[in-house]
């Protein structure tokens, strides 16, 4: 119970010395002077605000970009992570399509078209990452050999892809942005996503349980 007083007594004293301390009751004393020296080690509420709302830094994205006209490939290679088991493919296909558009428009560019066959070969190529994270297929083939995949067909002008890959930890809509995202300020990417030439886009997604990896076929038709 002593014990108890004596570290009551104790808080009290404390708390009247630092109000003595910021009303300059005791400024000039030695008291005071120990007191402010105490106070300027303490944070103001500036500072803590500072550090409550400093934001957490952004996750980073696996990206890579190919266009069958160039042999310069861009790559970058983050990681970013996620806790989720479930994803909903079409939801993310639909989202970057229409984030690609709207960046599109925003260049005064046609929209493009989604195309079945690009779809499917965006697919193709989505669950290859898994096995390798290339422009190279696992067989060691171009990307776009993808379109001789048996019950696949798409003669094509011009054509290429991007990639992106990541763990899954945002909803799907939102993840699709994150990643989209990346593409645009990666120029490489960026050039793929606003090619005056291109007319159509597949999206294709795949999900092993841990990681998202994200795929964009770009096409104009031959015929």
């Amino acid at each position: 119970m002593k014990l108890l007083r004596k570290i009551l007594s104790l808080i009290l004293v404390f708390i009247l010395g630092f109000w003595m301390a910021f009303s300059g009751i005791l400024t000039g004393t030695k008291a005071g002077n120990v007191l402010e020296t105490i106070v300027g080690y303490l944070p103001d509420r500036n500072t803590i605000d500072h550090i409550i709302e400093r934001p957490i830094p952004e996750k980073r994205r696996e990206i890579d970009s190919a266009s069958e006209e160039s042999e310069d490939f861009e790559e970058t290679k983050p990681v970013i992570s996620t806790q989720n088991s479930e994803v909903n493919n079409e939801v993310i296909e639909e989202k970057i399509i229409e984030l690609t558009n709207e960046l599109r428009q925003k260049q005064e560019l046609s929209t493009l078209q989604s195309n079945d066959d690009l779809r499917v070969g965006a697919y193709v190529r989505a669950v290859e990452l898994e096995e390798s994270f290339s422009h190279t297929r696992p067989d060691g083939s171009d990307a776009f050999t993808v379109f001789e995949t048996e019950n696949l067909s798409y003669p094509y002008k011009r054509a290429g892809e991007n990639l992106a890959m990541g763990t899954y930890y945002l909803p799907e809509e939102e993840m699709a942005k994150f990643l989209f995202e990346g593409w645009v300020e990666s120029e490489g990417h960026y050039e793929n996503m606003v090619q005056q030439e291109y007319t159509e886009i597949g999206v294709g997604v795949h999900y092993d349980g841990e990681y998202l990896y994200l795929t964009q076929l770009f096409g104009t038709p031959l015929y």
